[in-house]
């Protein structure tokens, strides 16, 4: 029922029938999304504050309101892939949009108590963490094919164990008379000849990372800010898969072409705990500090897999009630974060903020859950090799605001997201960049934000052991922010 581990990044999910380092990595490189104002600085907020989105890097940063508000922030725009393979570039885009954060923060004048508490907040809200609307598209030449690597699994078993142990693989290719067997020399061999293959194929992924939250802070003598968070995340991730490969050259074999189709599913809820501190030097200067414990959820797997062929007489298709299906439940760890800030505020001219992220990677863990339901798994071998793939990273945001007049402010932010895997993978091709801006009008009741900013990256993309290719993505996403006080 389960795989060994995997080669890279996105390699072909034939084999994903149990949890991966790749799973761990989509779990763990979650990014910081909410208001205009929060992306238009980058997400740089830790020894700033005030503002709804900024208990995600520091919790304490609430405790900078001394007045309650309230708002709500939508988001929109598009994600854009270019492949290479083998020479050829393909292109692909997708839409995305929705709510970005709904908050409240409600704040408390405790000065009259005499202990030096000037101010206590009650903040709750939902933030969207990640989405992972995109949709990716490769085409090409080459003489590797996917169904050499179905071929190559399954030497030294017999046919009627193909369904038990390669059921998601070569028992499809099997079926679909891709793939056949000797009985005299008790050898597997495929229809492919020795010509080139074309190949086509699209990933199409959905869903997001949500949170919930509740968010408590304190005001000491307007220089410490003390914080702590509960948050609450849902988590939902669907991909599909569609392979196609055509024969350029038919000569010797009556194969034409054929598609494979992947699904995965996985839906789960978690949860972390946040506390952190901001002290203010003077006016000036400010440090902030905090920690972020691991997330620990639940999640369930479900995947299926189907084929089909095409011959120059005929085609054959996998029975619908033959479609072979798994699903899993298992607990997964990811890595806890510190995070420590400064920022330099200019009177009432503006400010700038820098946070530095460290997070380890390798303390991603996978565990089995005690439901009777599915049979427990030692998760040793997958948790030891995630180790040896992951490194420590750190990240960095800077963010300014800059006050053009009274009640108008413009922004821009930049964030370097340091890689995940260690440079031997050649995986993470260049860090997570992503620069932004925006502008701001804000009344004494009543303020109107807008951002964009837009997310670089470049990564490897094994479709199979032998079928590589590069992936240079660029995401553009603006954000509407209405936020009022009361």
């Amino acid at each position: 029922m389960f795989k060994t581990a995997l080669i890279a990044f996105c390699i072909t999910p034939f084999l994903v029938v149990s949890q991966n380092e790749n799973d761990l990595y989509r779990h763990s490189k979650t990014l910081y999304h909410g208001t205009a104002r929060f992306e238009s600085m980058g997400g740089s907020f830790g020894a700033l504050g005030a503002d709804l989105s900024s208990y995600q890097v520091n919790p304490a940063g609430y405790g900078r309101y001394s007045s309650s508000q309230g708002g709500i922030s939508f988001f929109g725009g598009s994600t854009n892939n270019s492949t290479t393979f083998n020479g050829v570039n393909s292109k692909s885009s997708s839409g995305h949009g929705g709510l970005s954060n709904l908050g409240l923060v409600f704040a408390n004048d405790v000065s009259q108590n005499g202990n030096g508490f000037i101010f206590n907040q009650v903040g709750i809200g939902y933030n969207q963490i990640e989405s992972f609307k995109n949709k990716t598209t490769y085409e090409g030449q080459q003489f590797s094919s996917l169904i050499d690597d179905f071929v190559g699994q399954i030497q030294g078993y017999y046919p009627e164990e193909l369904n038990t142990y390669f059921p998601f693989s070569s028992d499809l290719a099997y079926q679909t008379d891709i793939i056949e067997y000797n009985t005299i020399t008790s050898e597997f061999y495929s229809l492919l000849n020795s010509g080139d293959v074309y190949h086509q194929r699209t990933i199409e992924s959905k869903g997001g990372v949500n949170e919930v939250y509740a968010n408590f802070s304190a005001n000491y003598l307007n220089k410490l800010y003390i914080g702590a968070n509960l948050s609450v995340r849902s988590y939902r991730y669907i991909e599909d898969i569609t392979h196609f490969e055509e024969l350029t050259d038919t000569t010797g074999t009556n194969l034409r072409s054929f598609e494979y189709d992947y699904y995965l599913k996985t839906k789960g809820n978690g949860g972390n705990l946040r506390i952190g501190m901001i002290y203010l030097v003077n006016e000036s200067i400010r440090f902030g500090l905090a920690l972020h414990s691991p997330t620990f959820s639940e999640m369930t797997d479900t995947w299926s897999a189907s084929m089909s062929s095409t011959f120059d007489t005929y085609t054959k298709t996998i029975n619908d009630s033959l479609i072979p299906t798994g699903d899993y439940k298992y607990k997964v760890r990811t890595p806890g974060r510190i995070i420590g800030s400064v920022a330099f505020v200019f009177g009432t001219k503006g400010c700038i903020n820098i946070d530095a992220e460290y997070l380890s990677y390798k303390h991603g863990h996978f565990k089995s859950t005690s439901d009777l339901k599915y049979a427990p798994y030692n998760y040793e071998y997958e948790n030891n090799y995630a180790k040896q793939v992951f490194q420590d990273a750190i990240n960095i945001r800077l963010g300014g605001e800059y006050v053009v007049f009274p009640g108008f402010y413009l922004r821009a932010g930049m964030s370097y997201y340091g890689n995940a895997f260690q440079s031997n993978q050649q995986i993470e091709l260049k860090p997570e960049l992503i620069i932004s801006g925006g502008l701001g009008i804000k009344t004494k009741k009543f303020s109107v934000d807008i951002s964009y900013r837009q997310r670089s990256n470049k990564t490897s993309y094994y479709a199979f052991s032998n079928s590589l290719s590069t992936i240079d993505r660029t995401s553009g996403s603006a954000v509407l922010t209405a936020a009022f006080n009361f």
